[in-house]
């Protein structure tokens, strides 16, 4: 039996491994395999916002829709309101469309993709410096609408 994850260390953990998964793809893999690509970084933003809620005193709910869990965070903080239009884009890639054969990913979308969700991480880490123990303070700058001014863009 595979035991639950349920710490925020544990959820950190699976998150930056599906982000590095996706990054090494990224940089390594010929041709680029963009639709995984995409689908390991829905499951990273998945994962640091379920170890964010458990820093919140939420449980994660067991789902894959990262505009809900967002919505969720947002009950406790205002603030990840600031990242709700990246997570509507990344949703996208969640399981199902891992699927569907006719998905069809350029590689700028891709690298949207990897940028949304550098920005997600860089947002938690700064929004909850306590889910990223670990992790030496990252230094981006305090600016209200750096994490929403880009446009909501429908790939599939």
């Amino acid at each position: 039996m595979v035991e639950q994850t349920n710490t925020p260390e544990d959820w950190i953990f699976l998150a930056d491994r599906d982000f590095s998964i996706a990054e090494f793809l990224a940089e390594n893999m010929r041709p680029i395999p963009t639709e995984v690509i995409a689908f390991h970084c829905q499951q990273a933003v998945e994962k640091y916002l379920k170890g964010a809620l458990v820093i919140l005193g939420e449980e994660p709910p067991y789902i894959h829709n990262l505009d809900k869990l967002c919505i969720i965070a947002e009950k406790h903080r205002q603030s990840f309101v600031k990242i709700s239009s990246l997570c509507t884009i990344i949703t996208q890639f969640a399981v199902q469309p891992r699927y569907d054969r006719g998905l069809s990913l350029s590689e700028e979308d891709m690298n949207i993709v990897l940028s949304h969700t550098k920005t997600i991480k860089e947002f938690l880490q700064k929004e909850l410096p306590k889910l990223f123990p670990n992790d030496k303070q990252i230094n981006i700058e305090d600016k209200e609408d750096t994490f929403c001014n880009e446009p909501i863009r429908n790939f599939v």
